[in-house]
């Protein structure tokens, strides 16, 4: 992007970034749990924080080698494969 970090700011208050946002925080309001699948971006390491703080179940999903995190010990498990996925979920 070539947004300054102000026009950037300025852009979150968009009407169309307020609705979308509106849309996420409803979606994850109605679901159950998270699972975090690595590698993965900055947004979904926001919402799994998000759903950490509210309680919900929030799982990391490592099918590969990742670059170690020790805070992923805030969520409920490390899943290395998905059959781990689907006990953990049950």
């Amino acid at each position: 992007m070539t947004w300054t970090p102000q026009e950037y700011r300025e852009q979150l208050g968009h009407p169309k970034a307020v609705r979308q946002f509106a849309n996420d925080i409803e979606a994850m309001e109605d679901c159950d749990a998270c699972v975090l699948v690595l590698p993965c971006g900055r947004s979904a390491h926001t919402e799994a924080g998000w759903f950490a703080g509210r309680g919900k179940m929030t799982l990391v999903y490592i099918p590969e080698r990742q670059e170690p995190e020790l805070m992923y010990k805030l969520f409920d498990g490390v899943c290395c494969s998905m059959e781990e996925l689907v006990e953990a979920l049950k």
